[in-house]
């Protein structure tokens, strides 16, 4: 666990639309009249999200309603709440879950009111076609563009709702040099740092125990999302936990008007006059399905970060709503998964957290063979060991490690070496992970018999399961790269060739940290649901890991936060528009 979380409060197809039905994910429990989801989906061929339930096969208990419903509590479906309960509009918020989730740790924005602060302004077309780029184009420029112009606004508008709980936003300005290896690094990545009293910490503390674990202490203590849930129910939201989506409702026409939804007293019927939004995740969760829609990302697996109950429910009743997913598969995924020589990468994961991972140190297969280019972003490298054997390539450094990684100065949530960017106050804004937590990982690793270390690299290489001779052959070439000043074999950037000499020799394989998928339905810029036509389903909103039209194929990790930047900011910008117009 990094000291930036500990210090910070917390910002963590086809379409199947049947007229007058309901439309979505088929419940989970069976009864007498109920439809049961294993046989829906059993009766689908190939079809992985399965066959809509009748209407008239659930027995109702209760009939309510509501202007607008949210489905997940997530960092949208907080930041949707929030906003709902601000602006007056009769929202009903549920969530399968027994609480809501959080607002991760880095929010991507450009143009926040602390960016004007701090004096640096990001060009917003150039981060935009960045993001594009990223995806070869396969996205939508308009959806990017709205992140783009509202995120600061958005960014503003929780600082301000969250000010008076002692909670400070902060602008992270350090890009080193602007480019990480070819790719460009813009400022964007903005957080914040909770003020706790002395009361918060007792009751934390007496939460998390006396392990002295600092992941029992972040959980115990209040962050961003708690303030805006307690903002949002101090304004009357109707929240309600253990409450899971079932199906969507539509009339005629195809307009969405609320959902069957399933708690403790069974069915019920919510019935939502300007619309539903969906905020229920990815399918990261579900490592069948990630196997099966993304089979090149799931088998580079190794640790899994998943949020539980992202299954893909909200996607599939999307999909039955006449909502179409994005074509091509995306996990978030970084190289931080540390596994085992003779253990294989994919689910189950048997893997640890470390992040030497992320460093761009010396990269090879398991014949010894180096493999890529270093210098590049961190998920990169996982993409490169699809094409080796197993799946798996493995990191080397050695005794002057740590003064590598202060050489290397990667950025976001990958820094390891504490930030020197500040507060406007001068207080620290936390980020980085330090060395002593690093070095806790390198040795939990170790202990695990999942790192390797060994004095001589032909005992390194016999640990690694890989050929003496051809590590050591590696290892000299390498070095004379790094002597050089020049890497001839794959372009690695100067400042990140740095030698190899000092025992111990040190190394892992590492797959790939299970994030989150960003692949979900096809939004416009105002985050309605698109059908086949690309048309917006009426009454249909989707937000989040849900939605997708930004990322393809990989996550520009460089643009550090921007995923959940375009998630707060659709959330907040979809409730509007449905105030707006519906």
């Amino acid at each position: 666990m990094d000291r930036r979380t500990f210090i910070k409060g917390g910002l963590i197809a086809g379409a199947v639309a049947a007229a007058g039905t309901a439309v979505g994910c088929a419940p989970s429990a069976s009864g007498a009249g109920e439809p049961v989801a294993e046989e829906a989906l059993a009766t689908t061929g190939n079809t992985w999200y399965g066959e809509p339930a009748p209407l008239d096969s659930f027995d109702l208990v209760a009939t309510e309603e509501c202007e607008l419903l949210i489905c997940g509590c997530g960092a949208g479906g907080i930041v949707a709440t929030a906003t709902a309960a601000e602006e007056g509009v009769k929202a009903i918020t549920i969530d399968k879950g027994a609480s809501h989730g959080s607002i991760k740790t880095f929010v991507g924005v450009v143009g926040s009111r602390i960016d004007e602060q701090y004096g640096v302004t990001p060009d917003k077309m150039a981060v935009m076609n960045e993001l594009t780029r990223y995806t070869n184009g396969f996205c939508n420029p308009r959806v990017a563009r709205t992140w783009i112009e509202e995120g600061g606004a958005t960014f503003d508008w929780i600082s301000d709702t969250v000010a008076d709980r002692g909670v400070n936003p902060f602008f992270e300005t350090d890009t080193g040099s602007g480019f990480h290896g070819v790719w460009p690094v813009y400022p964007i990545q903005h957080g914040f740092v909770c003020d706790y009293t002395e009361e918060q910490m007792a009751e934390a503390q007496a939460k998390a125990g006396d392990t002295g674990d600092p992941a029992a202490m972040m959980h115990a203590l209040p962050g961003v999302s708690d303030y805006l849930m307690d903002f949002a129910v101090e304004k009357g939201a109707d929240v309600r936990y253990q409450t899971e989506l079932v199906q969507l409702i539509q009339e005629d026409d195809g307009t969405v008007t609320g959902a069957i939804v399933k708690d403790a007293d069974g069915y019920k019927q919510i019935n939502a006059s300007k619309g539903v939004i969906l905020a229920t995740g990815g399918y990261e969760a579900d490592p069948d399905l990630l196997a099966e829609l993304n089979p090149q990302s799931a088998c580079i697996g190794g640790v899994s970060m998943a949020q539980m109950g992202n299954d893909g429910s909200g996607i599939r009743a999307g999909i039955w709503a006449g909502g179409v997913k994005d074509a091509i598969p995306t996990l978030m995924t970084f190289s931080r998964a540390a596994i085992a020589p003779d253990a294989p990468l994919g689910a189950p994961y048997e893997g640890n957290s470390c992040w030497m991972g992320d460093q761009p140190f010396l990269r090879v297969n398991m014949r010894g063979e180096r493999v890529c280019c270093e210098s590049a972003p961190y998920d990169y490298p996982l993409f490169v060991a699809t094409y080796q054997p197993e799946n798996k390539i493995a990191t080397i450094w050695d005794a002057n490690y740590q003064e590598h990684i202060r050489a290397f100065h990667t950025l976001g949530c990958s820094r390891i070496v504490p930030s020197e960017s500040t507060l406007l106050d001068g207080r620290p804004n936390g980020e980085g992970l330090t060395f002593e937590a690093n070095d806790m990982m390198i040795a939990q690793g170790m202990e695990m018999g999942i790192i390797q270390q060994a004095d001589t690299l032909e005992e390194l290489a016999e640990k690694l399961l890989m050929p003496a001779d051809a590590l050591k052959a590696t290892v000299e070439r390498y070095n004379e790269l790094c002597e050089a000043g020049e890497d001839a074999d794959f372009g690695k950037e100067a400042k990140d060739l740095l030698p190899l000499t000092t025992p111990p020799f040190t190394g892992a394989y590492f797959g790939g940290h299970v994030l989150c998928t960003i692949d979900g339905l096809k939004i416009d810029e105002h985050g309605r649901v698109l059908d086949a036509a690309q048309d917006p389903i009426p009454g249909l909103y989707a937000v989040g890991n849900c939605s997708g039209s930004l990322y393809a194929g990989s996550y520009p990790e460089l643009l550090i936060g921007n995923a959940n930047g375009r998630t707060v900011t659709f959330a907040r910008h979809a409730v509007k528009h449905i105030k707006d117009n519906l």
